[in-house]
């Protein structure tokens, strides 16, 4: 019979472990924005553009993409 694996349980009062979002470089997010922000490449590009990070989340991305699309074009 095969036996339980224990899972070491935190004491009581301790505070919750801290839950990090996966960061990606931008080679991987301009590799994966269609699939994973429905835009093409070039979108994710302009987004990001003047930015200085390394790495990002999927919601910062998300978020920058969105402001990317509705910021006003200047004539």
């Amino acid at each position: 019979m095969a036996s339980k694996k224990e899972v070491p349980q935190q004491p009581a009062g301790s505070p919750d472990p801290v839950v990090r979002a996966a960061s990606y470089t931008r080679d991987e997010l301009l590799l994966n924005a269609e699939a994973l922000f429905e835009v093409k490449p070039e979108v994710v590009t302009g987004a990001l553009f003047g930015s200085v990070q390394e790495t990002y989340t999927i919601q910062e991305t998300e978020r920058l993409i969105r402001q990317f699309q509705t910021r006003k074009v200047l004539s």
